[in-house]
């Protein structure tokens, strides 16, 4: 099971986190509406952090993306709005990098609008659909996940907690497409401040 904690922006914060918790992605959020927004003021303080960093935009251009791959040094892009397959392509042609696909879930998932993405993506990542386009703290019904028809890896997001853990566990041993999860909100002192022992907790029953 591979980790993301998304919605960081704070230095010690993140040290805090590459010391004690070392997980395999952090999420940068880049969409201005989001209380975890990251301006380029935090540039500096983060790019040379030793941790894959993951960059998160919702419906943006490809030259802000590449400003932010630049001034972050990032290693994976999240897009996480409702971008078009030619759009993912470009991104990832342009940039060469990782990329997630974010599909926020509702009361069903169309595979076939999936199908189309699938050359251009490393995973795809579901998350609760809301209008703020993610940190709800909220789950969606999982069991939509048990009719994926694809190879491609994904995580699952949205209002993963403590008290989920063994639902995750289950999901998992059914579904072995399923290898991560990405966490924000329910780990959060603040938005943008987690709390890195509730995280460890955590990651260390998940792993059990």
């Amino acid at each position: 099971m591979k980790l993301k904690v998304c919605g960081m922006r704070s230095e010690e914060n993140i040290k805090g986190l590459i010391s004690q918790i070392n997980p395999d992605w952090m999420g940068l959020i880049f969409y201005a509406k989001s209380p975890r927004f990251v301006s380029k003021d935090f540039a500096d303080s983060i790019k040379d952090l030793d941790i894959s960093k993951v960059g998160v935009f919702v419906n943006t251009n490809l030259e802000e993306i590449k400003k932010a791959i630049s001034r972050f040094d990032l290693h994976t892009i999240q897009l996480h709005g409702e971008e078009s397959v030619d759009f993912t392509r470009s991104v990832k042609q342009e940039t060469g990098l990782e990329i997630f696909k974010v599909f926020s879930v509702k009361e069903n998932v169309d595979w076939k609008e999936l199908e189309s993405y699938l050359p251009y993506v490393d995973y795809f990542l579901f998350d609760t659909f809301t209008k703020e386009y993610g940190g709800s703290g909220k789950t969606f019904d999982w069991q939509i996940l048990k009719s994926y028809p694809f190879e491609k890896p994904f995580l699952l997001s949205g209002g993963l907690s403590l008290e989920n853990i063994q639902d995750i566990q289950k999901l998992q041993s059914e579904i072995p497409q399923l290898i991560g999860v990405d966490i924000n909100s329910k780990f959060e002192v603040e938005p943008g401040f987690k709390d890195i022992d509730k995280i460890g907790e955590f990651w260390e029953k998940v792993r059990d």
